[in-house]
């Protein structure tokens, strides 16, 4: 019985006319494992890339120069489960495209395809997905296993392999089970600490002419970007101003109001400059907790459209991330019932800026409308004060997105604090900190870090204990 076993087993292994084929799977093997040790030798390294990159950047399987890049086939599933998502649907449909692309000029995708210019190959792994590789604590049987399966196997087979991520935890797991692992940093842009204001030291002269004139040529400040705060001083007195488009510096009124409210300190003062002008299109305010960003924004908008008549009304759009672990399709009652604790935030911050009264006469005329980001798809935002709040926790693509639909007439104002981002995809120097240094100097931007504090005592000192913890 062993025998005939045996013999079954041979001549299942040989070919036409009794040929022994093995050696033919042999020879494969041999020359996977020479294809892996001579890419090893020239320094090409192994990258497998997740949903979360493709996401951010479609195009960022064709980024790793010279480099095999492994996409696992449950990142393309993960794609097409995201087709219609109303933030990252588009994002998946281009990186679906481009894959089609591939397909149709190479015939397929499951052996490596040259990519780029720089002899960088891409395949799609429909194999190594075993997660008996994974220590027991990591098989789990979801999609982050089989990516961490496939990365393992191809480890474990000589090459020099990276996970490569925007996924936070997606890292750790990579670095827990001892992968490589990286976040995707193409889009980074490296943050100069640029705040939109800057102190400058003047001659007594030059200072009476702004005075004077509301504008002055400052050779001090011709190099800064346009809209750049100043807080200016001499011999004789202080004062704040603000870069034009030309180069000259405009003066800044310290008594300037919207809709009420006065500007505090130095930098509240230049925001406020910056929002009353309909010239600066896009309008980031940074700053922590408590400094004002939010009632600057909302009294400018009520301002724009209830006083000056600029636009028709205030559209806040504010992400929808998940609050104590309930999405909102799970929260009881209606749409407007579920989106309560979201849009009860903007009108807080409005009631304690302004009485009861106006609150109730802007909602009952419809001036200001609160709506979850995903209400902006397809969507041309025609005559309207736009404000983006929580920023911050916006991926850069979904960002420029909503910029893209600021239509005729309209104005958006960001509204951000880095420090406190729900969404673990986006890190401190991509999302709205990119968007910020590429923006940078353009006419139609400006942008000012708020620092100073306008809330209760204990809240200023909580905000500053969560700081030093870095949370």
């Amino acid at each position: 019985m062993t025998q005939t076993s045996h013999d079954e087993t041979s001549a299942d292994k040989r070919g036409e006319g009794g040929a022994d084929v093995r050696g033919e799977g042999v020879a494969e093997v041999a020359g996977d494992l020479a294809a892996v040790q001579g890419a090893v030798a020239k320094g090409c390294r192994t990258y497998v890339i997740d949903t979360s990159v493709l996401l951010s950047d479609p195009r960022a399987m064709l980024r790793f120069a010279e480099h095999e890049v492994v996409l696992p086939v449950v990142v393309v599933t993960e794609l097409e489960a995201k087709r219609h998502h109303p933030e990252l649907g588009y994002f998946a449909r281009q990186a679906l495209r481009l894959l089609d692309d591939l397909r149709v000029k190479e015939g397929r995708l499951d052996h490596a395809v040259s990519v780029g210019e720089d002899g960088g190959t891409l395949r799609v792994e429909l194999n190594h997905t075993d997660p008996r590789v994974l220590p027991d604590g990591f098989r789990l049987g979801d999609n982050d296993t089989r990516i961490l399966a496939v990365a393992k196997h191809l480890a474990d087979s000589g090459r020099h392999v990276t996970i490569v991520s925007k996924d936070l935890p997606m890292r750790v797991k990579a670095s827990a089970v001892g992968l490589d692992a990286e976040e995707y940093r193409h889009e980074w842009k490296v943050d100069s600490g640029w705040t939109g204001i800057v102190e400058l030291e003047v001659a007594p002269e030059q200072l009476d002419a702004l005075y004077e004139n509301g504008r002055a040529e400052m050779p001090e400040a011709k190099d800064l970007p346009v809209h750049t705060g100043l807080v200016l001083s001499s011999a004789r007195g202080s004062g704040l101003g603000r870069v034009g488009a030309d180069g000259a510096v405009r003066q800044v009124r310290g008594d300037r109001d919207a809709f009420g409210l006065h500007g505090r300190s130095a930098e509240q003062r230049i925001a406020l400059d910056l929002l009353l002008d309909p010239d600066v299109g896009i309008i980031s305010l940074g700053g922590r907790a408590g400094t004002g960003k939010s009632a600057l924004a909302l009294c400018a908008g009520l301002e724009a459209v209830m006083e000056r008549r600029q636009h028709r009304k205030v559209i806040v759009f504010r992400p929808l991330y998940a609050v104590g672990g309930q999405e909102l399709g799970y929260l009881p009652g209606t749409e407007n019932e579920k989106m309560g604790p979201w849009a009860q935030a903007v009108f807080d911050t409005l009631g304690a800026v302004v009485s009861t009264e106006v609150v109730e006469e802007v909602i009952d005329r419809g001036l200001l409308e609160v709506l979850p980001l995903t209400h902006i798809r397809g969507r041309s935002l025609h005559d309207a004060f736009v404000i983006v709040d929580e920023a911050q926790s916006l991926e850069r693509n979904v960002l420029l997105t909503v910029l893209s639909r600021v239509g005729q007439n309209s104005r958006v104002v960001l509204t951000h604090d880095v420090a406190q981002r729900d969404n673990l995809r986006v890190g401190r120097h991509d999302g709205v900190a990119a968007v910020i240094e590429t923006l940078k100097g353009h006419p139609l931007f400006a942008h000012v870090t708020l620092t100073r504090s306008e809330r209760s005592p204990i809240a200023a000192l909580v905000t500053d204990l969560l700081e030093g913890l870095d949370i």
